[in-house]
């Protein structure tokens, strides 16, 4: 937990090997995978929808490395491999969280309520200070204006955005205060606007909303972000490819920032290639990355450099889905999500556990749409922790 606070500042790639590293601790231990082959088990799959979830990423995680076989893009198949890990690795976290006594699980809240606020301090720390930390630490950052030091940070915010909430229903446990429980949230929310990166502030901000309407109605708040990421899902390519990207290019559409139109671009290229040139199976993973020299670059208003036209990845998580892995890995990654959904609104969830955990499917869906790729570790990384942590809440409520 202490290097997860180090490196949403010094190193946010760390993050992944670090979640590892605790998912293989807890890996050693048999009840784990006893309970997670039962879970597989034909009864479980026909009554518990926890299992058709995980059987559902399971046979996402294959299908990428089935797309591999045509994917012009080396390495498919260790991509595959890395979902399916990132899902055992955040089913391990949870299990150990959820499983663990009284005693263990307050040690968890206590860490995972430390290591949040103090990362989300260091962040406000170096966003009004300019980086200072960053700069004070070797190695140095030479480019202009710093920019990689602050897109680093930037993404280190991108960290803490979905812990800052189960770490506040931690915090109001110990403290008995909303007002101190959300100080971290805060602080990860003033150091996002410090920093180039504004899908954290809307993601923070989208999150904090989430959290106040599920402790109103958890289950109606739940039910409609589960519709909401579906919606998004299935017309992902469809609303991309009707996005009049061209005239954002030439200037006809208003001001906005040229990271924005570029994207535009890009998403409005990518839903076209997905419906015209991918379907039914999808073009193989990391199919968007081979298109990065023969897509060439863009001239978008706004910016005084010419711009990728597809950069490594369409910067949307369910256009890449629908560009890489087609209707097969929509289905399956839908079917994921509907399963998930309903075996939360079967578990018997305490409301702060349950609204902190539709603030983390908030946040995620802002991250997913806007800036993550499906072979980023490290993303995949900061979900299981999220996931650990409203698991941590929900063993020490369960257990008071």
């Amino acid at each position: 937990m202490a290097g997860i606070a180090w490196l949403a500042v010094f190193g946010h790639r760390g993050v992944a090997p670090a979640v590892g590293l605790i998912a293989l601790a807890a890996a050693f231990r048999k009840d784990i995978w006893t309970s997670g082959i039962a879970l597989l088990s034909p009864h479980r799959l026909r009554s518990d929808p926890l299992g058709l979830a995980a059987l559902s990423m399971i046979g996402f995680s294959a299908w990428v490395t089935v797309s591999a076989l045509w994917s012009p893009s080396p390495g498919g198949f260790w991509l595959g491999m890395t979902v399916l890990v990132a899902v055992l690795g955040a089913g391990a976290l949870v299990f150990e969280a959820a499983h663990a006594s009284p005693k263990r699980a307050q040690r968890f809240s206590a860490l995972f309520a430390l290591m949040t606020a103090t990362a989300s301090a260091a962040l406000l720390f170096e966003g009004l200070s300019g980086g200072y930390l960053r700069a004070a630490i070797p190695p140095d950052d030479l480019t202009p204006l710093r920019w990689k030091d602050m897109t680093a940070l930037a993404r280190g915010v991108t960290v803490m955005a979905p812990l800052v909430f189960p770490a506040a229903v931690l915090i109001r446990r110990f403290t008995g205060s909303w007002a101190i429980a959300f100080v971290p949230a805060g602080a990860a929310f003033v150091a996002a606007t410090q920093f180039s990166v504004f899908a954290n502030v809307v993601a923070i901000g989208a999150g904090a909303v989430a959290f106040v309407l599920a402790m109103v109605r958890p289950r109606l708040c739940l039910v409609a972000l589960a519709i909401l990421l579906m919606l998004a899902l299935i017309s992902a390519p469809f609303i991309a490819a009707a996005i009049p990207a061209e005239a954002v290019v030439d200037g006809v559409v208003g001001t906005i920032p040229a990271s924005w139109g570029q994207r535009l671009f890009v998403w409005k290229d990518t839903g076209v290639r997905a419906l015209r040139d991918c379907m039914p199976l999808g073009c193989g993973a990391d199919y968007a990355r081979s298109l990065k020299e023969s897509a060439g670059m863009i001239a978008v208003k706004g910016s005084a450099i010419t711009l990728p036209a597809m950069p490594l990845h369409p910067h949307n998580l369910f256009l890449q889905i629908w560009l890489e892995l087609g209707l097969p890995g929509v289905a399956a990654f839908g079917a994921a999500i509907a399963a998930a959904a309903a075996a939360l609104m079967r578990a018997r969830i305490d409301a702060g556990t349950l609204a902190a955990a539709c603030a983390v499917i908030a946040v995620s869906f802002i991250t997913v749409m806007f800036e993550a790729s499906l072979w980023q570790i490290w993303r995949l990384a900061v979900f299981a922790l999220a996931a650990l942590g409203c698991a941590v809440s929900y063993s020490v409520n369960k257990s008071s």
